[in-house]
């Protein structure tokens, strides 16, 4: 098939079956202008002098697209299929507490660039009750553009989600956002950047422990309130015996949702 922009795509499917295309050949497009970086002064290491400092409250000037979050009740498999169909190697990986001995339950995935340090995740999945996707993350140029550009969002009528604040794997400054339509978004700056001699790391899954600092975890981020749709979507996955969301999985996640 032919992709927007030129060039040619396959549409192929994960395990889960979520679409994922493929494209190939996109016409590249000409720059567009990016207000730069702050020049910022660092304890005695004096950059700015006689120059006020006088960022604009103005849209968050994205940079461009970070990565994705996905959730699926088929976690191993589409981990799997991931690795091996699209090249990608694991960044950092997940587990419910208690749960070491039974696998990942997300994982942090990065291109394999070689010596070229590539972000530290591209594809960001985890294992839950449904198949949905969770969130997009756009690069800005720094926590100034992240912060500015919420109050944008805020005097606008957007929703904040959680924020701001610096996550632990990827290290990121983030900040999330709903749009009109409830999709997230996340601004986020200053993520870590790996090439592929970088070994995976392994951590438990909890709620606070998403961020170095930052306000707490609330229960929009993390899509936990209470709902009808939630409650089918998790008597669905109990009952299908294809999926890996069982009984256990389901009791580590509820712990991960009170940590």
């Amino acid at each position: 098939m032919t992709s927007p922009g030129g060039g040619y795509g396959v549409e192929l499917h994960d395990p889960a079956g979520s679409a994922v295309r493929v494209v190939s050949g996109v016409g590249q497009l000409g720059d567009l202008p990016i207000t730069p970086a702050l020049t910022l002064n660092f304890g005695e290491a004096i950059r700015r002098a006689n120059t006020p400092q006088r960022p604009a409250v103005a849209p968050a000037q994205v940079l461009r697209l970070g990565h994705v979050v996905l959730e699926t009740p088929s976690f191993g498999r589409c981990l799997d299929w991931y690795l091996h169909n699209l090249g990608l190697i694991v960044s950092d990986f997940l587990y419910f507490p208690g749960q070491r001995q039974r696998g990942p339950t997300m994982a942090f995935i990065r291109c394999d660039r070689a010596a070229t340090p590539a972000d530290h995740h591209t594809l960001a999945m985890h294992l839950g009750p449904a198949r949905r996707y969770v969130h997009s993350a756009f690069q800005v140029t720094d926590l100034d553009a992240v912060a500015a550009g919420g109050r944008y969002l805020a005097e606008h009528g957007y929703d904040h989600a959680w924020g701001i604040g610096r996550h632990i794997q990827g290290s990121q400054i983030f900040d999330y956002w709903r749009d009109p339509d409830r999709f997230m978004v996340e601004h986020f700056a200053d993520g870590d950047m790996f090439d592929s001699s970088i070994q995976a790391g392994w951590a438990p899954m909890t709620a606070s422990g998403l961020a170095q600092w930052g306000p707490p975890v609330t229960r929009d981020f993390l899509d936990a309130k209470p709902s009808p749709r939630l409650i089918r979507q998790v008597i669905r996955a109990l009952r299908d015996p294809d999926n890996e969301f069982d009984f256990g999985r389901l009791t580590g996640l509820l712990k991960v949702m009170s940590s």
